[in-house]
C-alpha cells in the first residue's frame, strides 16, 4: 500500500498550510451519492479569495460475487474564487488518488490505484446563510496501474497493466453547510453629544448664480451648402459630357444638394458659387483656358438643368492647382524622392508656373511622372456653394421642426422653444443640447449647455463647452462657478472679478466673505 501511504502524507502536508480565518464548509456530492458511495468533503479558508477542500470517498460493498465498485478516493483542490469564497464563480488545481476493485464489466474483475490531478471550474449558490449548492466539472491526467482477473470467485489472473490518460476527473453537485461566515453587525447610531447653547450655527453648501443668454435673432438665416465634383473632360476640351466615365455619378451627387435646398418649401436659394480647378501639367495659358471653359461649362450644365436664373451664379477658376499639389504631397503616408523639392517649387512665388513645371520635369522626371498620374487626376476639380435663406417659423412651427429639421432653426428660435418647457425638464434639457449640435462654434450656443452641463454637476462637458463660450462676462462667470465646483477657490473668484458688474458674479463674490 506505499501509494496509499504517499498519498496520506501529501494530503497531511497541504492541511498544515494556515487557515485565513474559521469559516469552513462541510459538503456532499449527490451525483457521487446516485453510485451508493458515501462521500463526504471539507473546505477551509485560506486567503481573500481563496480556499482549500479535501473530499474523500469510500464504497466498502459488493453488490454481488461478480459484481463490485469497491473503492476508496481523496481529493485535495485549491480553489480561487472571483468574488469572495464560496460564492460565485471559482476555478481550482486538484490532486486524485485512489484504490479500486470493480468487477461486473466486460466479465472481468480490475484491482488496483490511480494517482493524478486537473483543473477545475465550478459555481457556488447562496440558498441561506448556511446553506449552498455548487457545481463543478474538472479535467485532468491520470496515471492508473491494475491487475486483470477472471470475473469469478477467486478468478484466475489475465495480466497486470498500467494506463495514462486525460479523462474527466471531477462532476460535482454539491450540497454545502458554511460554518463560522462573518455576522453582519447591526448598525449602531451614533451618540450625538448636543452642545448646550441655544442655538447652532449650520453652514449651508453656497448656492452660485447663474443664467442663460438669449440668442440674438437672425434678421434672415443665411445658410450654405458646398460640394465637390470630379468632372471627367476629353483632354483638351471644355464641354460637359454626362455620359463620359464617371460623370453621370458626380452629376448626380451636384443635383442631390441642390436640390435638398431647392425643393424645401422653407428656403430660397440666392447664390450659387462655381470654382473650377486644373492641374499644373501643360502650359499656363492652355490650363487657364480649360480651367475658366469648363468651370462655365459646369455653371451652363447647372443652370439648364436646374432652371435656375443666370444671376444667381459666379464663376471663378484656378488655372494650376500649385496649392493643392502641396497639401496632397503634405498628406502622403511615406514621403518620397524629390519631396521637399516639389514643395519648395510650389511655393516657390518667384517662379512663373510653366517655369516651376520645367525645374520639376528636369530634376526628377520619374516621379513627376507618377505625380502627373497618382495625384493632379485629384487637382481637376469644380467646387460649388450653394448660399440660401430659410424663413422665419412662429414658436408652434419650431416646436415640430426641433424634432424633424432643426438644422433649420435659428438659436433665437431654438431659445424660444425651450421656454415652452419646464426648465430643467428633459424636454427644456434636450433644445440647448439640440442647438449646440446645430451650432458647436457659436459661443451662445456653448455658453447655454454650459449652464444645462453645470445644472447636472456634469462639470466634464461644462469644461468642454466652456472652451468654446468665448470671454464674455458671463462666459467668465460661469468658469467660475466651475472652478468653486471643483473646489479651486481662488481661481473661482478670479474669474467672478472678470465679470465685472454683472449681477451673478457680484452676487457670486458675496460667497466669499469669509471663506479663506
Amino acid at each position: 500500500m506505499t501509494k496509499k501511504h504517499l498519498l496520506v502524507t501529501a494530503v497531511m502536508a497541504v492541511l498544515s498550510i494556515p487557515v485565513y480565518s474559521q469559516t469552513f464548509s462541510l459538503k456532499n456530492n449527490l451525483l457521487y451519492d446516485a453510485t451508493l458511495t458515501p462521500n463526504v468533503g471539507l473546505e477551509l479558508k485560506t486567503g481573500r479569495r481563496s480556499t482549500f477542500q479535501l473530499f474523500y470517498g469510500f464504497h466498502p460493498w459488493r453488490l454481488s460475487d461478480t459484481k463490485s465498485l469497491r473503492h476508496w478516493s481523496l481529493m485535495p483542490e485549491y480553489r480561487s474564487w472571483l468574488k469572495e469564497p464560496f460564492r460565485g464563480h471559482f476555478f481550482g488545481i486538484h490532486a486524485l488518488g485512489g484504490e479500486f476493485n470493480i468487477a461486473g464489466f466486460r466479465d472481468h474483475r480490475y484491482e488496483g490505484w490511480y494517482v493524478g490531478g486537473g483543473l477545475t471550474y465550478g459555481y457556488a449558490w447562496r440558498l441561506s446563510d448556511h446553506w449552498n449548492m455548487e457545481a463543478a466539472i474538472g479535467l485532468g491526467f491520470v496515471h492508473s496501474a491494475y491487475d486483470k482477473y477472471e470475473n469469478e470467485v477467486c478468478g484466475a489472473l489475465l495480466g497486470r497493466n498500467h494506463r495514462n490518460a486525460v479523462v474527466p476527473t471531477k462532476l460535482a453537485l454539491n450540497i454545502a453547510y458554511v460554518l463560522g461566515k462573518k455576522k453582519t453587525l447591526p448598525v449602531v447610531a451614533p451618540v450625538v453629544v448636543t452642545d448646550p447653547t441655544p442655538t447652532a450655527i449650520v453652514r449651508q453648501a453656497p448656492v452660485y448664480h447663474f443664467s442663460f443668454v438669449t440668442p440674438k435673432a437672425e434678421a434672415e438665416k443665411v445658410r450654405h451648402l458646398s460640394g465637390r465634383a470630379y468632372l471627367d473632360f476629353v483632354v483638351n476640351t471644355t464641354d460637359i459630357r454626362p455620359e463620359y466615365r464617371r460623370n453621370t455619378e458626380e452629376l448626380a451627387k451636384v443635383r442631390q444638394t441642390i436640390d435638398a435646398v431647392r425643393q424645401d418649401p422653407n428656403t430660397s436659394i440666392t447664390h450659387i458659387s462655381i470654382h473650377g480647378y486644373a492641374s499644373p501639367e501643360g502650359s499656363y495659358a492652355n490650363n487657364t483656358r480649360l480651367a475658366e471653359g469648363r468651370a462655365q461649362a459646369f455653371k451652363d450644365y447647372v443652370q439648364l438643368l436646374m432652371t435656375l436664373p443666370a444671376d444667381i451664379f459666379s464663376v471663378e477658376s484656378t488655372p494650376e492647382d500649385w496649392e493643392g499639389l502641396v497639401e496632397k504631397i503634405k498628406d502622403l503616408p511615406t514621403p518620397f524622392r524629390g519631396r521637399e523639392l516639389v514643395l519648395s517649387v510650389a511655393k516657390d512665388e518667384s517662379l512663373e508656373p510653366d517655369q516651376k513645371e520645367r525645374k520639376l520635369k528636369r530634376e526628377i522626371p520619374k516621379e513627376w511622372k507618377l505625380m502627373v498620374d497618382s495625384i493632379f487626376p485629384a487637382l481637376r476639380h469644380s467646387d460649388y456653394e450653394v448660399s440660401y435663406t430659410i424663413r422665419p417659423f412662429t414658436v408652434e412651427e419650431a416646436i415640430q421642426l426641433v424634432k424633424t429639421h432643426p438644422q433649420q432653426l435659428s438659436l433665437n428660435e431654438l431659445f424660444l422653444v425651450a421656454q415652452t418647457y419646464e426648465p430643467g425638464s428633459s424636454d427644456f434639457n434636450e433644445v440647448f443640447e439640440v442647438a449646440v449640435r446645430m451650432y458647436p462654434d457659436d459661443e451662445t450656443a456653448n455658453l447655454n449647455a454650459a449652464v444645462i452641463a453645470l445644472r447636472r454637476d456634469d462639470l466634464q462637458a461644462a469644461a468642454r463647452y466652456l472652451s468654446k463660450a468665448g470671454s464674455s462676462a458671463e462666459a467668465m462667470n460661469l468658469r467660475g462657478v466651475l472652478a468653486a465646483k471643483r473646489g479651486n477657490l481662488k481661481a473661482a473668484e478670479d474669474y467672478f472679478r472678470q465679470a465685472g458688474s454683472l449681477e451673478d458674479a457680484l452676487e457670486n463674490l458675496k460667497q466669499f466673505s469669509g471663506e479663506r
